[in-house]
C-alpha cells in the first residue's frame, strides 16, 4: 500500500510524494540540535543532508513563491518585455524568465512629467468591459486620462488633480471614489460630488476599500468606516481609536448576496 501526499512550500516548487517506507529500522537512529556530553566529552554536532530515504517525489508544481525581486526588460529583443524574477532563497533559489501568454498590443505611450507614486485603472459603471480612466498619482497632483482610441488628459472627471491620491476605485454600480490626505471624494454617476474632509488637522494615510465599504486610518491611530447605503450615499458608520499608527489596511471583496464584508 502507497500513500500520496502534497507538500505545500513557501519558498520553492510544490511538490507531491509518495511514502515507501515509514522508518521501522531496527538500527534506530538518534540526533540532538545541542551538545551533549558522552564519555568521549563533548562531540560537535553536523548536519548532513541526505537523499530522501522513506520518501519519493513523484510530481512538482512550479511556483514563483516568493518573489524577491522582479525586472521588465527585452534583453531578447522580441515584440514582448519579459519579466526576470529572482525566485526562493537558499539552495533553492531561482531566476526565471516569464513571458506572456497571449499577445500585447502597445496602445499608446505617454511620456510623464514626473515619476508616479501610484496608479490605477478605473471603470465608469460595473457593468463596462472596459476601463475609462487611469489615474496616475504624484507627490503633489493627480493626473487622469481618459482610455478610448488614444490615451488623453482630461480635466473634466471631477477628481481633484491639485493633490496626490491614496486610492482610487469604483463604489456601487456606478460612482468613483478619490482619496486624498485631506478627505473622500465620492462622484457620482450624474457628476454630483459628495466630500468628506478629515477633521482638524488630521490626515488620511492609510486606506481599504471594496465595492461597498471604505476603512480609513488618520494619523494619531484612528480609524474611521464608511458604508453605501440603499440611495448610494457613502455614510459614516462607526470610529475606533488604535493604540498607534495604522500600518496597513485591506478588507474583504463582498461575498455574493452580501451587503458587506465581515473581515478588516
Amino acid at each position: 500500500m502507497h500513500f500520496r501526499e502534497p507538500c505545500t512550500y513557501e519558498f520553492g516548487n510544490h511538490a507531491l510524494y509518495q511514502f515507501r517506507d515509514i522508518g521501522r529500522d531496527a538500527d534506530v537512529e538518534s540526533s540532538s540540535a545541542t551538545l551533549m556530553e558522552t564519555k568521549e566529552g563533548f562531540q560537535p554536532v553536523f548536519f548532513q543532508p541526505r537523499a530522501l530515504k522513506n520518501l519519493m517525489r513523484i510530481d512538482e508544481i512550479e511556483s514563483l513563491m516568493p518573489v524577491m525581486d522582479m525586472r521588465v526588460a527585452n534583453l531578447f529583443d522580441e515584440e514582448t518585455p519579459q519579466l526576470f524574477t529572482a525566485c526562493g532563497r537558499g539552495p533553492r533559489s531561482t531566476l526565471r524568465i516569464l513571458r506572456p501568454g497571449l499577445a500585447i498590443s502597445e496602445m499608446a505611450r505617454s511620456m510623464l512629467p514626473a515619476e508616479p507614486i501610484a496608479v490605477w485603472t478605473v471603470k465608469k459603471n460595473i457593468n463596462d468591459m472596459f476601463d475609462a480612466y487611469i489615474v496616475v498619482s504624484f507627490t503633489n497632483v493627480t493626473l487622469v486620462l481618459s482610455i478610448g482610441e488614444t490615451i488623453e488628459e482630461v480635466s473634466d472627471s471631477q477628481f481633484l488633480d491639485t493633490t496626490h491620491s491614496l486610492a482610487v476605485t469604483l463604489l456601487g454600480e456606478d460612482s468613483l471614489m478619490q482619496v486624498h490626505p485631506n478627505g473622500i471624494r465620492h462622484i457620482r454617476e450624474d457628476g454630483r460630488v459628495n466630500e468628506w474632509r478629515t477633521p482638524g488637522k488630521k490626515t488620511i494615510t492609510k486606506v481599504g476599500s471594496n465595492r461597498l465599504q471604505v476603512v480609513i486610518a488618520l494619523s494619531g491611530g484612528e480609524l474611521i468606516y464608511f458604508e453605501m447605503d440603499m440611495t448610494g450615499q457613502l455614510m459614516e458608520v462607526e470610529k475606533q481609536d488604535m493604540s498607534g499608527d495604522v500600518a496597513c489596511l485591506a478588507i474583504a471583496p463582498v461575498p455574493e448576496g452580501r451587503q458587506r464584508s465581515r473581515f478588516l
